[in-house]
């Protein structure tokens, strides 16, 4: 078995490369060419309940192909503090013949940042938008630091709008992101300016209470909700689901336990049927739902195994292992 560290890994995963792996794989989930488990959560909370880490452990195999895998990511969100990368992990590649070990990708979790971060920009085009349009982002970790040069790339867009809870972490962000991209980054007090300067809207923390609520909405905004992956997480308020014209999960039984279309579902405010799967929509067979003339959308990315299927084997074919 190939053990191969991620100085190796990096070069063998362009963004592009990414984006189109993890959109043929959502295509293939929605023709029933994937098989995976139920993803796994170990959560660790402070005394008052608050959450300071997590470990999500997923898995996918795909008829057609020659590898399955089994991911470990976690994410431990006081890590800075002590100097230490806030996420971690690694993918197990085995044999989908034999169940033999090809390769341990020790990505230190830069896989799955990559494969959630293409989600995303595929989830964001969804909505038409001009190239003048603005991309707001809540939060700025790594996850959402990767959402700006992956939409950017993938839209065209030059401008993004920030709002973060620690101002410092913004401005921070701000000064890398406009140095390594050449984007145009504003650094806002709020979620409400946020929201209300942005046509596409992306939302990367773990925050276990929601942070955008209704009246901060404009009339019309492409809400991407990646945080909410575990259960007790929160980011997109139930009744902003409920605003929405349409409602797009990457999993439908996924997100009805660990996203905000779950925690809307539960708050008895959308019906459980009411979304529609992004594999779907990216294989072309939800050609009445109409991106364009909605005026708020939402698209709650979970993470599936598959992702991590699709950005894996790019690896490996590349390296030829």
């Amino acid at each position: 078995m190939h053990v191969i560290p991620l100085a190796d890994i990096r070069p063998a995963l362009s963004f592009t490369a990414a984006i189109d792996a993890v959109k043929e794989i959502f295509i293939d989930y929605s023709k029933g060419l994937i098989e995976q488990p139920e993803p796994m959560q170990i959560l660790f909370k402070e005394s008052n309940g608050a959450f300071f880490g997590d470990c999500h452990v997923k898995a996918a195999q795909h008829s057609e192909q020659p590898y399955f895998v089994i991911k470990v990511a976690s994410g431990f969100y006081q890590n800075t503090a002590k100097g230490l990368a806030a996420n971690n992990g690694l993918v197990l590649v085995m044999s989908a013949q034999t169940g033999v070990p090809v390769a341990l990708l020790q990505d230190e979790g830069w896989l799955t940042q990559v494969r959630t971060a293409a989600a995303g920009a595929l989830a964001a085009s969804l909505k038409p938008v001009c190239e003048d349009a603005c991309l707001g982002l809540v939060g700025a970790g790594t996850q959402a630091y990767l959402q700006a040069q992956m939409i950017s790339q993938k839209l065209g867009i030059k401008k993004v709008a920030i709002y973060a809870r620690n101002l410092e972490e913004s401005k921070s962000f701000k000064q890398r992101l406009e140095a390594e991209s050449g984007l145009i980054v504003e650094v806002l007090q709020s979620v409400r300016e946020v929201c209300h300067t942005s046509q596409i809207l992306v939302t990367a923390t773990p925050s276990s209470t929601a942070l955008v609520q209704v009246e901060d909405l404009p009339k019309e905004l492409h809400i991407v909700a990646v945080g909410a992956d575990s259960p007790g997480k929160s980011e997109i308020a139930p009744d902003v689901l409920a605003n929405a014209d349409i409602l797009v999960t990457d999993n439908h039984e996924q997100c009805l336990h660990h996203g905000d279309f779950g925690n809307a579902v539960r708050a008895g405010i959308i019906a459980e049927d009411s979304d529609v799967e992004l594999g779907h929509l990216l294989a072309g067979k939800r050609n009445d739902i109409d991106f364009a003339k909605a005026n708020i959308s939402v698209v709650d990315l979970t993470g599936i195994g598959a992702q991590d299927l699709a950005v894996a084997s790019v690896v490996v074919d590349q390296l030829a292992l």
